[in-house]
């Protein structure tokens, strides 16, 4: 015995029912395109501001470290003067040790190392470049600017020193066995003694041109960093006024 089944009629979609499937099927592949487009955005933009934070952040480093540089700057202009003072007294009265120490902190200089790493990202990444960071743009430049020059200036500061010793000018201000007891890091202290060699006139005036020239290239880095400084707080405060 055979049992049958009823055959149901096969349901024929309309075209208005192919038409609206279509469109579904359009509406969510474009929802998703959009909806991921729109979690790029999101993400990029998160980046972004993540990246400009550090810059703040590295500037901050930048300011504190510059103070160090100024004072150093400041006690280099000290001590050109009081060396500008001291070779003009009589030798006999001029105590070695302070005139050693003198001498050995004249031929010290540090070097800048700014902190630079997210910055050099947000400029490869065109963050200074939109028009809404145009005057946050502005800043940079300047702080790149001053950076710059006052980079070079210390470079250049380096080079008189290398020339001053490659000429080998210190013989004429210094003992060799005196200078010997002195130079070392750290520092060691040579006992007071009452008198130094004495240094001849023609030398004195080299002494007193070189001197100056030290003076200006550290001036010029103090003029520097309070411009670097200046620009970097701007460059903070905008980017902490954009959060």
């Amino acid at each position: 015995m055979e049992v049958h089944h009823p055959h149901h009629p096969t349901h024929k979609k309309k075209w208005s029912e192919y038409i609206l499937e279509f469109f579904m099927l359009f509406l969510a592949v474009t929802l998703g395109f959009f909806a991921e487009n729109i979690r790029e955005h999101i993400a990029e933009n998160h980046k972004r501001q993540e990246t400009l934070d550090a810059v703040a952040r590295d500037f901050n480093k930048d300011i504190n470290q510059l103070e160090f540089h100024r004072y150093f700057d400041q006690n280099k202009i000290k001590i050109c003067d009081s060396i500008d003072d001291v070779i003009t007294k009589d030798p006999k009265l001029i105590d070695q040790q302070d005139y050693y120490r003198l001498i050995n902190s004249f031929m010290t200089f540090w070097k800048f190392n700014t902190n630079s790493r997210s910055r050099i990202e947000s400029e490869s990444k065109g963050y200074f470049s939109d028009k809404e960071n145009e005057e946050l743009a502005f800043y940079i430049s300047k702080c790149n600017f001053y950076l710059i020059d006052f980079t070079n200036n210390a470079e250049m500061e380096q080079e008189y020193y290398m020339d001053f010793y490659n000429k080998n000018n210190l013989i004429h201000f210094v003992e060799a066995e005196i200078y010997k007891q002195a130079a070392h890091f750290p520092k060691s202290i040579i006992p007071h003694k009452i008198g130094i060699k004495p240094i001849k006139n023609e030398y004195k005036e080299d002494f007193k041109l070189y001197t100056a020239k030290i003076r200006e290239m550290n001036e010029i880095g103090l003029y520097n960093i309070d411009s670097l400084q200046f620009y970097a707080k701007k460059v903070i405060d905008l980017i902490n006024k954009k959060n």
